[in-house]
């Protein structure tokens, strides 16, 4: 009983988190975004530096940060993620990071 109680809860929660975070929206500048919202970037990683556990990417002039091992600098590559404010600024924490052939 247990078992399955803890199944639906695992489900529940997965179903949940699916609707909250929605589908990405396409963007080329964060001018107008806001905390919270789920965006899809596409383009050349300019700069690339390791920063605290993970790395930030420089992507169209877009701070992505991302908590990746790959190398992605010089690639095309399309994120997505999140916005979220670190200190003063926005950037985007990325779920995911594909390159692009």
């Amino acid at each position: 009983m247990r078992k399955i109680a803890f199944l639906v809860g695992v489900l529940g929660l997965g179903v949940l988190i699916g609707f909250l975070i929605g589908k990405p929206s396409n963007v080329d500048s964060l001018d107008g975004l806001n905390v919270g919202d789920v965006v899809q970037i596409k383009g050349l990683v300019e700069e690339e530096r390791n920063f605290g556990s993970g790395r930030l990417l420089i992507v169209n002039e877009m701070p992505v940060f991302c908590e990746c091992t790959g190398k992605y600098g010089g690639l095309e590559v399309v994120a997505t993620g999140i916005i979220e404010r670190f200190p003063e600024d926005l950037r985007i924490r990325a779920f995911t990071i594909e390159t692009l052939d």
